[in-house]
C-alpha cells in the first residue's frame, strides 16, 4: 500500500514540477518576445483584403514555419502545399490501436 502511495505521489510531484516549469519557460518567452498588437478592424470595418492585409501585418516580423511528420514518412507536409486529410490521422490512430491491442504487455 505504501509503496502504490508513494508512486502515485511521485507521479503527482512530477506532474506538478513540469507544469511549473513550462509555466515559467513561457513567462520568460513572452517577456524576451512580446506579442506585437496592432490596432485590428472592426466587424463593420472588415472587408476579405483588410483583414488579410491586417495578419500579414501582425505575422510579418516573425516568420512561422508550420508542418507535420506522420510517423516516419519523408514526405513533410505544409500547409498550403499539401491539403490535410483527417482521415489521415485516424487511419494512424487507429493501426496504433490495433496494434496496441494485439501486444500483450
Amino acid at each position: 500500500m505504501d509503496k502504490e502511495y508513494n508512486r502515485k505521489l511521485d507521479e503527482l510531484a512530477l506532474a506538478l514540477a513540469e507544469n511549473a516549469i513550462s509555466a515559467a519557460t513561457k513567462t520568460v518567452e513572452e517577456a524576451e518576445n512580446p506579442v506585437k498588437n496592432i490596432k485590428w478592424i472592426t466587424h463593420g470595418e472588415f472587408t476579405v483584403e483588410t483583414g488579410r492585409t491586417q495578419i500579414e501585418e501582425f505575422i510579418s516580423d516573425s516568420p512561422i514555419d508550420v508542418f507535420y511528420v506522420f510517423e516516419a514518412h519523408t514526405l513533410i507536409h505544409r500547409p498550403g502545399t499539401t491539403r490535410f486529410r483527417e482521415k489521415w490521422l485516424r487511419d494512424i490512430t487507429d493501426a496504433k490501436h490495433v496494434l496496441m491491442e494485439s501486444i500483450t504487455f
